[in-house]
């Protein structure tokens, strides 16, 4: 085992929760090729008929398409790992050496496992996709592969001597990279699916307004009745609140990589409150103070403005419809922030009358919701904004008040 192995192994677990799959993927293969002692690696998965280059240390080669008669083709297709040197194997796809303008030496294929399981123990689950590494020698001198690949079964090759010295440990990384591709996987595909629902919600609303007044104009007393008019509201409210469910799902799946800059948290504070000033003023009848308390200890910090904005913003405008809704008096929301030893501490507070168990501990669950109209998203995003900037997030409620407490 490589002595830095349980390094690589924390970095990847830490990679995993607040980085964006793709990039805890490139990261999995940087430490594969590392710990393999390789000159270089891919990461491959299945593209429609295709097997496509999705990560590799030559950028050129990501996005290229593999046949399944090649040696990826054939790793993912019978789940085994294939070693073979490249010019005398026919399995190996030319365009490749083409591309990378370098001829490809010795080549060990690699499947990675797929998350989910066999119906039946006797039947093979299919593999996620390919880890390919270079070598520029033999890692296998037992075997001349210059004359024919070797092929190892999946328990075969962790009798070899190799495998015990440096590819075990490449072994115990392969499930992070799968959890990756199936996380890809369902992400793009949910993405389309409520993309075209968002789509199709947007033009019901559309079509409601025509069949409205198409109704209208030939019978203007049909909207006199109230079952009619009751009925196209609760249609039009279903379309609506769909489509903003569907644009806040699409919301969420994009917040992954933050443009980090040089961002004074404070500044960041100020404009919040400024814009729950302009808020409160428009949603609610009575008045709701808007207070600020800024440590001026506070440091810059390599942070994404926008994001953080949207995600205190949506804290805020939660306390404000609570204060709104049950009428507080002397209302009051406060923007806090403090400079603490290792983080940066914001509160964000509000005096009304706290928050129900069953609402509190579902807080951050997504779809979970009582607001009237909500989609249970709000608050799952500020969560996920906050764990990309390794910091944490959590709710204090009671009699006197809900506060959220932010550590960045």
């Amino acid at each position: 085992m490589n002595e830095n192995f349980e390094v690589y192994l924390k970095q990847v677990l830490q990679n995993s929760l607040v980085k964006p799959p793709e990039e805890m993927m490139e990261d999995c293969l940087k430490i594969c090729i590392t710990l393999a002692s390789a000159s270089g690696g891919s990461i491959l998965a299945e593209e429609g008929p295709f097997l496509k280059f999705i990560f590799s240390n030559v950028p050129s080669l990501i996005g290229m398409n593999v046949p399944w008669d090649s040696i990826a083709g054939n790793t993912a297709r019978e789940s085994i790992v294939i070693f073979t040197y490249a010019p005398a194997d026919k399995r190996h796809y030319d365009a490749i050496d083409d591309t990378i303008k370098h001829q490809t030496r010795y080549l060990l294929s690699i499947p990675i496992p797929s998350i989910h399981q066999a119906a039946e123990a006797r039947e093979r689950v299919k593999s996620a996709g390919v880890l390919q590494l270079l070598f520029n020698e033999n890692i296998f001198p037992g075997f001349d592969v210059n004359t024919g690949a070797v092929e190892f079964s999946l328990q075969d090759v962790k009798e070899q001597e190799r495998y015990k010295d440096t590819l075990q440990d490449v072994f115990w990384i392969l499930p992070n990279i799968s959890f990756g591709m199936e996380v890809m996987r369902l992400r793009q595909t949910s993405y389309q699916v409520i993309h075209e629902l968002k789509n199709k919600l947007i033009a019901t609303q559309s079509w409601l307004n025509c069949l409205k007044e198409d109704i209208e104009d030939l019978s203007k007393e049909a909207f006199e009745d109230e079952t009619v008019k009751e009925d196209f509201e609760l249609a039009e409210s279903a379309a609506r609140e769909g489509s903003k469910l569907a644009v806040n799902y699409l919301q969420l799946t994009k917040i992954y990589t933050p443009q980090v800059e040089d961002t004074d948290l404070n500044e960041v504070l100020r404009r919040t409150a400024a814009d729950m000033r302009v808020f409160a003023a428009d949603f609610s009848e009575h008045p709701i103070e808007i207070k600020l308390d800024l440590d001026d200890k506070v440091p810059l910090k390599r942070l994404d403005p926008d994001q953080l904005r949207m995600a205190f913003f949506n804290l805020c405008k939660n306390a404000v419809e609570a204060l709104a809704e049950f009428r507080t008096e002397n209302a009051c929301l406060t923007i806090a922030s403090r400079e603490q030893p290792r983080s940066t501490r914001i509160d964000i507070a509000d005096n009304g009358p706290g928050m129900p168990e069953e609402i509190a501990s579902n807080l951050f669950t997504a779809f979970k919701t009582k607001k009237q109209g909500g989609t249970g998203l709000g608050l799952t995003i500020c969560k996920k904004i906050i764990d990309i900037h390794g910091g944490n997030i959590r709710c204090e409620t009671g009699a006197k008040g809900t506060r959220f407490l932010v550590e960045i």
